[in-house]
């Protein structure tokens, strides 16, 4: 637990001493990093991500630009892939008596707060922004699992075409004629 409080360190900004106005962080992510939030579903993971901080006296805006890829198991042949992911996602943090996630991106933080951790935020990013479905396009999945997936579906029809019930096999012609 210790690793993970210095790890996300890296992630805290420090917003009290900024002057108001735009201010650049850049930050780099790795597959450590979605450890650390408990996610072992990648097995390589490369991301930059540049953020924005634009403080003003009541507020801040956060603009976020991710850029990078995971590798994961194809969904259709447990090959591994690598996914793109880019994207471009904002936060308006603003400042109240307590903590308080409005909406989406609306995030309110207490007046006594002087950081703020952006991790969740990027991971939370990153992760609405990979496809539910990772797949290799079908020409790059491993031809033999695929070969074995047909045979298989192939065997599946055949076995519940023939539990059909006599009495419905009539019904099956009338949907097939139209």
């Amino acid at each position: 637990m210790r690793i993970k409080v210095k790890f996300l360190k890296e992630y805290t900004i420090d917003f009290s001493g900024l002057k108001q106005g735009v201010h650049q962080f850049d930050f780099k992510v790795g597959k450590t990093f979605f450890s650390l939030f408990e996610n072992e579903d990648y097995n390589d993971a490369t991301f930059e991500v540049d953020l924005a901080l634009e403080k003003q006296s009541t507020m801040m805006l956060l603009d976020f630009s991710i850029k990078g890829k995971i590798n994961v198991d194809c969904d259709r042949c447990l090959e591994p892939v690598d996914i793109e992911v880019e994207c471009e996602e904002h936060l308006i943090v603003k400042f109240g008596e307590e903590m308080y996630e409005g909406t989406d991106e609306i995030v309110i933080l207490p007046e006594s707060e002087h950081q703020i951790d952006v991790s969740p935020y990027i991971y939370e990013f990153i992760q609405i922004n990979i496809p539910q479905r990772r797949k290799h396009k079908k020409s790059d999945c491993n031809p033999e699992v695929i070969k074995k997936l047909k045979e298989i579906e192939v065997k599946n029809t055949k076995q519940k075409e023939a539990e059909i019930d006599p009495r419905w096999a009539q019904l099956i012609n009338l949907k097939t004629e139209n």
